[in-house]
């Protein structure tokens, strides 16, 4: 009986224990809700107060030490030239549009506006290039989306993706963050480096077509008679090729305002000089025998004749890999012709490269017919070096050849120098003048400060806002724990006493 009370005693004990072990860690995980938004509320004046203080220093800071508060100034530019479409230079080389800001540009762009060439890569990698597409090329893609659209065929798919163009209209954008300049000078810079690339645009495409003086300082102890004869008529045919190039009708009516020639008004004087004075001195001198070294002036020609028959060979083989190119694309054109959308784009792309390619052939034709022309020259000018005489010892007859030998290049000098003028004026003022052009010049709309000032803000105030919240709630929520942990010590020290 006394065994069985106090076994009864010792489990009631050990139960009592469980209980108050479970009443504790019930206790220990409880979290204070009420008293985390007491303390939330409590603290909302100050959480606010110390918001509206920090976007203001953040406000403040970035206003101070932010170097750009409007937009990148943006401007629109235009090549227009024949061979631009084709993305060609004037000289027919690959245009490549980043020469806007090489070197020789932004040195002269900064050197007109006074600041220190120490700036130049900095403005030169804060210059973006970006082509717009053609209204041709964006015309011809949706023709071949469409048709992939509809029928969702591969071959659509994959010329729409081979469709070339070249753009003729640019977009140049000044990024001056990282620059020295502000907003104020940024579109001022950018402007000027655009306008000295007008000046290096004709400097190198506009003057690259000037006619050499390729007249000899005559020294009679060097140079056959004959021999320079040859060379002013050389120099003469340049001048006549060049001008025939110029006096297409639409070039014919210009006159030049510095020279007063038009160009067929040189080009008149140009085949005079050559039929009249150049050939009749070069009949004087063979009828005559005004020769100086009769056999050097066989080997000369002989020598002439062999270096001119391989161009020509050279020439020739470069018309036979054109007019090989024209057969093929001959042969596209056919099997690309059909009724379609997509057949038409396709054969009149082919049919765009087979007028390059013809223009090409017909470049080549008229360098072959050149060099065997001057061919038959040498070969005439040889056999008659052959049949004449012994040297002339005629002094009158030489003076005569060395007086008209110089009258001969007083007169091609100033055909050189007259046609170069007027070939420069002409490309100044009609063929280059729209060749470059800037459709838009960039500016700082004074609308977009304070979008981009808030555009520079928000960043880092939304993150020290982030900040300053987090901090908040955890004061809070400390503060709402530290309550809770007093109130519940005071209620067990109080029944403890009880």
């Amino acid at each position: 009986m006394l065994n069985h009370m106090d076994e009864n005693e010792l489990n009631q004990n050990q139960l009592n224990i469980t209980l108050k072990h479970e009443e504790q860690e019930a206790e220990g995980i409880s979290i204070p809700v009420t008293g985390i938004f007491r303390c939330l509320k409590r603290f909302a004046i100050g959480w606010i107060v110390v918001a509206i203080l920090t976007a203001l220093l953040v406000a403040a800071g970035t206003a101070t030490f932010s170097q750009q508060l409007s937009s990148a100034p943006v401007s629109l530019i235009e090549f227009n030239y024949s061979g631009a479409e084709k993305g060609l230079t004037p000289d027919g080389k690959k245009l490549d549009v980043n020469s806007i800001k090489n070197p020789t540009v932004v040195e002269m762009a900064l050197t007109k506006m006074g600041y220190p060439l120490e700036y130049v890569e900095s403005v030169r990698s804060a210059i973006t290039i970006d082509g717009i597409v053609p209204e041709a090329a964006v015309d011809e893609i949706s023709v071949y989306k469409a048709s992939y659209e509809k029928s969702g065929g591969l071959p659509a798919a994959q010329a729409m993706l081979e469709v070339e163009y070249f753009p003729t209209q640019y977009r140049v954008t000044f990024n001056f963050a990282n620059t020295p300049f502000g907003d104020d000078e940024a579109a001022k810079v950018i402007n000027t480096v655009l306008e000295c690339y007008r000046i290096y645009f004709f400097e190198t495409y506009g003057s690259n077509n000037a006619i050499g003086n390729a007249s000899l300082a005559l020294d009679y102890n060097d140079y056959d008679y004959l021999v320079a004869v040859d060379t002013y008529s050389e120099t003469l045919r340049t001048l006549q090729n060049k001008l025939t190039s110029m006096s297409h009708a639409d070039k014919s009516q210009f006159r030049s305002t510095q020279t007063g020639f038009s160009f067929d008004d040189l080009k008149d004087s140009v085949e005079t000089a050559l039929a009249y004075d150049a050939d009749t001195l070069t009949a004087y001198i063979l009828s005559n025998s005004v020769v100086r070294d009769k056999e050097g002036m066989i080997s000369y020609y002989e020598y002439r004749i062999e270096e001119l028959e391989r161009t020509k060979t050279s020439a020739v083989s470069q018309l036979n890999t054109i007019e090989e190119s024209i057969e093929k694309y001959e042969k596209n054109a056919v099997v690309m012709f059909g009724g379609s959308e997509e057949d038409a784009a396709s054969y009149t792309k082919a049919s765009s490269k087979y007028d390059q390619l013809f223009i090409q052939k017909n470049e080549a034709q008229e360098q072959v017919s050149r060099y065997s022309q001057m061919i038959a020259e040498c070969e005439a000018h040889l056999e008659s070096v052959k049949k004449l005489g012994s040297r002339t010892t005629d002094a009158d007859k030489v003076a005569y050849v060395e007086e008209r030998l110089v009258q001969l290049g007083e007169k091609v000098d100033q055909l050189v120098e007259d046609v170069n003028a007027t070939v420069m004026e002409y490309n100044e003022s009609v063929e280059f003048a729209n060749a470059y052009t800037v459709l838009v010049p960039a500016s700082v709309l004074s609308t977009s400060y304070v979008s981009m000032l808030l555009q520079n803000i928000m960043k880092p105030l939304l993150l020290v806002e982030a900040i300053v919240l987090l901090g908040y709630i955890g004061i809070s929520v400390v503060k709402a724990f530290v309550i809770a942990y007093g109130q519940k010590k005071e209620e067990t020290e109080a029944s403890a006493k009880a």
